[in-house]
């Protein structure tokens, strides 16, 4: 246990810092832009930021759980993985095609119903969503190869270009949600072009990877990350639809305590970067009991980290809101706790769910975020007021989702861990064809 508490520290490491940064840099992007904007005007930029963060996952974490996967197998018998890489990288040039087409299409009533009729951060949609998918493919690569260090970089260069810019729009009086959100999306494009220089054992020729390996584990992931960034993302984009037009303000609130109670989920990403690439190598090599392990120290980590994160907010919170967003933003301990337990089942949910994917259990890891969103959506028929109605359906949802995955898990470990069986590694690679 002490030798998998050592290998995990040093790969958490590099990335926590760079998390650190992003996530104290993403609240004080929220906490400049809501005094600059005020809670009405923040709304709509509020949103943006969770739909760029809801949608960019669902889209390209599968790549970066593929690619981070397959790199970390392959590296794990002495094999490169660049032909693992390049199709990644075209299967999301073609994603964000689609994207851009539909995003034209619908750009009109996407800003009246979504954006409070600001055109302009459609475009800021596209482009965090482009430069997301930049970041997951380059992270995956980063992950596989054990470069942790320049995975944090990329991390916390986006940090600190999300809060320079909202500092600086803030400074000469932009008092419009729109040029916000176009830097917002810029960041992590730039982040890319600073960190994308080495990749690795991606960048390496490597054995044929077909498009049918790729396509089928992607295929699932994606159903499974969406359904996952619908479990942790909906409440948010629920409270704006659902809010009347006297609770715009309110539903504003609700957002930004959303965020500030997501504090650990940063802290988590840490874990989870690394977490799957080591336990997907622990799986290759057959070490059933090394496996065993990492998990059990994963999930204790996970659950602590969440139960302290109820206890601060608990204890601190509604105080805690009033100083990074100011007096205005007002709110309760009830609304506050579901919240952040929530967040703390999500985070347990995650872990599972990265375990079985480890050993490609691409359907158990969906069935469990599908049975969280089911219940999330039927939490919202409960007749109570906006923020405690979807606050108690995220928590419901949360639950759901971390107890299938952990009987899900459950029955695996019945089983013994087989070693994925090797690629001929004849240092050729195969066309694309």
């Amino acid at each position: 246990m002490a030798s998998q508490l050592s290998a995990v520290t040093r790969q958490i490491g590099p990335v926590a810092v760079g998390l650190g940064v992003l996530g104290l840099a993403s609240f004080a992007f929220l906490s400049v832009s809501g005094r600059a904007l005020g809670p009405a005007e923040l709304a709509p930029l509020g949103t943006l930021w969770v739909l760029i963060n809801a949608l960019g996952p669902a889209l390209f974490q599968p790549l970066e759980q593929e690619v981070g996967r397959a790199v970390a197998e392959r590296a794990a018998h002495g094999q490169g993985a660049r032909p693992v890489f390049l199709r990644a990288c075209a299967l999301a040039g073609g994603l964000i095609a689609v994207v851009a087409v539909v995003l034209l299409l619908i750009r009109e009533p996407l800003a009246d119903e979504v954006f409070a009729g600001q055109q302009i951060l459609v475009v800021a949609l596209l482009l965090g969503l482009v430069g997301l998918g930049a970041e997951h493919l380059t992270r995956g690569a980063f992950a596989g190869g054990g470069v942790f260090p320049r995975y944090g970089t990329q991390l916390a260069i986006d940090g600190v270009l999300r809060i320079g810019s909202a500092a600086v729009l803030a400074v000469v009086g932009v008092a419009t949600a729109g040029w916000y959100g176009v830097f917002l999306g810029l960041a992590p494009i730039l982040a890319v072009l600073a960190t994308a220089g080495w990749l690795g054992p991606a960048a390496r020729p490597g054995p044929h990877h077909s498009w049918g390996e790729l396509t089928h584990a992607v295929g699932w992931l994606t159903v499974g990350a969406l359904a996952s960034q619908f479990v942790i993302n909906a409440a948010p984009v629920a409270a704006s639809l659902l809010a009347g037009e006297d609770e715009l303000a309110r539903a504003g609130i609700f957002i930004s305590v959303l965020v500030l109670t997501r504090v650990p989920l940063f802290l988590f990403a840490a874990i989870q970067a690394s977490f799957l690439p080591g336990m997907a190598a622990l799986a290759a090599e057959g070490d059933t009991e090394g496996f065993r392990r990492r998990l059990t120290l994963i999930v204790g980590a996970v659950s602590a980290l969440g139960v302290a994160g109820l206890l601060a907010i608990v204890a601190v919170g509604p105080w805690l809101v009033r100083l990074v967003y100011g007096p205005e933003y007002v709110t309760t301990r009830a609304d506050l706790w579901p919240l952040a337990a929530a967040s703390g089942l999500f985070m347990l949910a995650s872990a599972l769910a990265q375990a079985l994917i480890s050993v490609r259990g691409y359907k158990a890891s969906v069935a469990g975020w599908l049975a969280g969103a089911a219940v999330f959506l039927l939490g919202l028929l409960a007749p109570l007021r906006l923020e405690q109605r979807v606050g108690l359906a995220f928590l419901a949802g949360s639950a759901v989702a971390a107890l299938v995955l952990a009987i899900a898990m459950r029955l695996r470990l019945r089983r013994p861990l087989s070693p994925a069986v090797p690629v001929p590694a004849d240092g050729k690679e195969t066309p694309w064809s």
